[in-house]
């Protein structure tokens, strides 16, 4: 598929960024490495979670007069296109996920032998049961606490994800009567309404997978594409009051994540702003947008979902043997935490171009050959 005349190469780098911080962010946290932002790997999520609600909405209005936004085709044909986005990936490490549980729960005791503060229950990568394969598959998992952290996998985020897909085509509909600014404030005193009056229920949550959390910052990427797109700065102060919303509706969201979830916001707003040719803004984006668009920063984000993915599966079982075999935990830190890098990170982007051209590409061929009812190559697609 040629790329359309609006397309934002540079979000491409954002995503590799995002898939390397939340990679080398789980890396620190289990070998006790304290790197400032970079121990926190939910940051990296967060910038994953801007990027998705800007991309939907500027693809859902580059679309607008092709696929109207009140036709069931153009719900259909989102759900469809996401859905084999995010699943035939999802599903086949999850298969793997499952078959292993009980290796990665071994593997994860043996580094909580060495540190006590990464202890998780290690049985809940091992939960076989009909229920928790049957919410996984169907995706329903993230809204259920009891089932929303139980795989090696990352997926908390996955189910988060494909619940705003879910609710995004809505929220569309809201938009085309009441406009970006109303409809996002709407839904965001909705999310504050449903914390207050079903706190039980968000507290239950280990991860926040649940969509109503994190559904501010989806949010202000889809209010921020607005903004880049009538260059409304008074639309854009809307993004700005998202994180605040998420910080009450979060689980341990900390003064470091919210300052770094404005820091986002500000740089991708001024990263995307279509700013006059010679401006004092568009001679400072200059350089980050050279180095967003190299050829590796295109790879980085080609592979950033396989990497999401699959890294934890790569990681945890290369920690513990370290953990078991030599005197690894006895080093200095950030030792570990390069040591862990170096033989982590050339592994898994591999297995991510593999997985990239051999699962993804396919998959979203299938998905537009389902849509269209025509043949699509791999190779004649993009994520």
């Amino acid at each position: 598929m040629a790329q359309g005349k609006n397309w934002s190469p540079e979000l491409e780098g954002l995503r590799g960024i995002a898939s390397l911080w939340v990679l080398f962010g789980h890396i620190c946290l289990l070998v006790q490495c304290r790197i400032p932002l970079l121990y926190d790997p939910g940051m990296g999520v967060d910038l994953f979670i801007l990027l998705s609600g800007y991309l939907m909405a500027k693809n859902y209005q580059d679309r607008r007069e092709k696929a109207p936004w009140n036709s069931l085709a153009t719900i259909r044909e989102f759900w469809l296109r996401r859905f084999f986005r995010i699943a035939p990936l999802y599903y086949l490490l999850l298969i793997v996920a499952l078959i292993f549980g009980g290796l990665f729960g071994e593997c994860r005791d043996i580094i909580a032998s060495a540190w006590i503060s990464t202890q998780t229950d290690a049985s809940r990568y091992a939960d076989h049961s009909f229920l928790n394969i049957l919410t996984h598959l169907s995706f329903i998992f993230g809204a259920l606490p009891d089932y929303s952290f139980r795989t090696v996998l990352p997926d908390w985020s996955i189910g988060l994800e494909m619940q705003f897909y879910l609710l995004f085509p809505f929220i569309m509909l809201m938009v085309m009567r009441w406009g970006f600014m109303l409809s996002a404030l709407v839904v965001m005193v909705v999310c504050l309404a449903a914390r207050f009056l079903l706190a039980d229920y968000f507290d239950a949550f280990p991860m926040p997978s649940m969509i109503l959390i994190k559904l501010p910052l989806f949010l202000a990427g889809m209010v921020m594409a607005q903004a880049v797109r009538e260059s409304n700065l008074r639309l854009w102060l809307v993004a700005l009051l998202a994180p605040l919303c998420a910080a009450w509706m979060g689980i341990a969201v900390t003064p470091v994540r919210l300052a770094a979830q404005w820091v986002m916001i500000i740089g991708m707003t001024a990263l995307l702003w279509q700013a006059t040719e010679g401006s004092r803004l568009e001679r400072a984006m200059r350089l980050p947008k050279r180095l967003l668009t190299l050829r590796i920063s295109q790879f980085l984000g080609d592979v950033s979902y396989s990497v999401y993915l699959l890294h934890l599966m790569i990681v945890i079982p290369t920690i513990a043997l370290l953990v078991n075999y030599s005197n690894f935990e006895h080093l200095p830190s950030p030792v570990r935490m390069l040591m862990v890098a170096a033989l982590c990170t050339p592994v898994v982007y591999l297995c991510a171009w593999g997985l990239f051209h051999r699962v993804e590409k396919p998959g979203i061929a299938l998905g537009r050959r389902v849509i269209t009812g025509k043949n699509v190559r791999p190779e004649q697609v993009l994520p």
